[in-house]
C-alpha cells in the first residue's frame, strides 16, 4: 500500500516527536518475521514473537514504563480518515484484550487517552475495541504490563502525511497524559 516500506516508519516518526517533546523513547528495530522463521511459526504466532522483543527491551532497558504496538487497520479509508482544520488524519483506534487477569488497567489507560484525543479533536477516534472471544488473541501482550497499549493508525490506505498529522497529535496527547501523572 501507500505507506512504505511498512508501519514501523509510523513508530520512527512517533519516537522522534515524543523525543522532541522531551519523551526518552526507543523503537524496536529487529523483525517479528526474524523470530516467526528462526521457531518455524506461521503469522498467527506474532504476538508471542513480539513478546521475545518485549521481554529482551525491559530486560536491557530496566526504566521503560509505557510500551506501545502501532498498528493500521485494513477497514476502508472512509472509516479511518477525518479532516480537521483542512488537514487530513488518520483516525485512532484503540485495542484492549479482555482475556487476561489485569486487562482492567489497560483498559483504563486506552480510555484516558481516548479521552484526550477526542479533547484534541472529537473526529480524531474511533473509540476503543474491545477484544475477547472465540478467534481472537484476547491479549495482545497487554498481559506483559498495565502499560502497554495497542494503537491502530488509519488504515492500509491512508497517506503517509495522514499518519504522520496524527502521530503528531498522538505524541501531544502522550505529553499531556505523562503530565497528568507528575
Amino acid at each position: 500500500y501507500n505507506i512504505k516500506p511498512d508501519v514501523k516508519i509510523a513508530s520512527y516518526y512517533l519516537k522522534e516527536k515524543l523525543e522532541d517533546l522531551g519523551i526518552k523513547t526507543i523503537v524496536e528495530n529487529q523483525k517479528i518475521k526474524d523470530i516467526l522463521n528462526k521457531n518455524k511459526w506461521v503469522y498467527r504466532y506474532s504476538y508471542q514473537a513480539s513478546r521475545i522483543y518485549l521481554e529482551e527491551a525491559k530486560k536491557n532497558n530496566p526504566s521503560l514504563k509505557y510500551f506501545i504496538d502501532l498498528h493500521r487497520d485494513s477497514v476502508g479509508k472512509d472509516k479511518t480518515t477525518t479532516i480537521i482544520n483542512g488537514k487530513n488524519y488518520a483516525r485512532v483506534m484503540f485495542l484492549v484484550g479482555l482475556e487476561h487477569e489485569n486487562y482492567q488497567k489497560n483498559l483504563e489507560l486506552a480510555t484516558r487517552l481516548d479521552e484526550l484525543i477526542r479533547q484534541f479533536d472529537s473526529t480524531l477516534s474511533r473509540g476503543i475495541y474491545q477484544k475477547e472471544g472465540p478467534g481472537v488473541n484476547g491479549i495482545y501482550n497487554q498481559d506483559f504490563n498495565s502499560n502497554t497499549i495497542l494503537i491502530e493508525v488509519g488504515g492500509q490506505y491512508n497517506t503517509i502525511e495522514e499518519v504522520a498529522n496524527t502521530i503528531e497529535a498522538i505524541a501531544l496527547v502522550f505529553k499531556d497524559y505523562l503530565g497528568e501523572l507528575e
